[in-house]
């Protein structure tokens, strides 16, 4: 799917932005005419996204673990100061850990709840009142399909994807009469490094075919409700 929206003079803001489905969505929005900004853990892959985007259109990022509040509120800090506004923020930042919950550590557990479910809290948290007080915007939190029903060996996973669901849904019934935006998305397979780490296999949607998607959801005509979660797959 082609989306032709016209995204100029808009600053989205992308978490996990240095490669999958997060740089893909920083590439397309590019190619609209918006300006972006990203964040990653990773110093050394960010900054190759980054010389890559810049081919593209304006784009800053800085590095920053969404799973902590005051990096997240430097990031939207620097966000702001470069770019003056921020018009959409895509919580895509998420962790990962395969194996029988029995058997997983506190430490990777920790991680998948921090990153994937405080670090969607947390962006939020931050970016949100900018948005109010300008009464426009649009927030969208990547969950995935399992989000609404449980696999085994991935439970901490499913965990925090249901809770990202509850909080889109949740949230929108707090700012939706004051012009926010609020939307999900569940993921089915892409093909991306969390795929492979799943299933050992690169399966599934495209990321820049997941991107247009998200583009859809942040353009003037979204194929759902606010509150909703938009079902992607093959």
């Amino acid at each position: 799917m082609e989306n032709r929206e016209d995204f100029t003079g808009q600053v989205v803001l992308i978490t996990g932005g240095s490669r999958g489905i997060g740089y893909a969505t920083a590439e397309a929005f590019l190619r609209q005419g918006a300006k972006v900004a990203i964040c990653a853990v990773d110093k050394d892959r960010l900054a190759g996204a980054l010389e890559q985007l810049a081919k593209l259109g304006e784009i800053a990022g800085w590095p920053a673990d969404v799973a902590n509040y005051d990096a997240v509120e430097e990031l939207v800090r620097l966000t702001l100061a470069r770019f003056g506004r921020i018009d959409v923020l895509v919580n895509n930042a998420a962790r990962l850990a395969v194996g029988d919950f029995a058997e997983q550590d506190r430490a990777a557990i920790d991680q998948i709840i921090d990153v994937n479910v405080k670090g969607t809290l947390y962006a939020t948290r931050t970016v949100l009142p900018h948005m109010l007080a300008r009464g426009s915007g649009c927030i969208i939190n990547i969950s995935s399909s399992l989000g609404t029903f449980g696999m085994a060996r991935v439970a901490p996973y499913c965990a925090s994807k249901f809770a990202v669901v509850g909080f889109t849904e949740a949230l929108d019934h707090e700012v939706k009469d004051a012009g926010i935006r609020v939307y999900g998305m569940t993921l089915s397979m892409s093909a991306t490094d969390m795929q492979v780490q799943f299933s050992g296999y690169r399966q599934g949607m495209p990321p820049d075919i997941v991107a247009e998607e998200i583009l859809l959801l942040a353009g003037p005509k979204p194929p759902i409700e606010t509150g909703a979660c938009l079902d992607t797959y093959l």
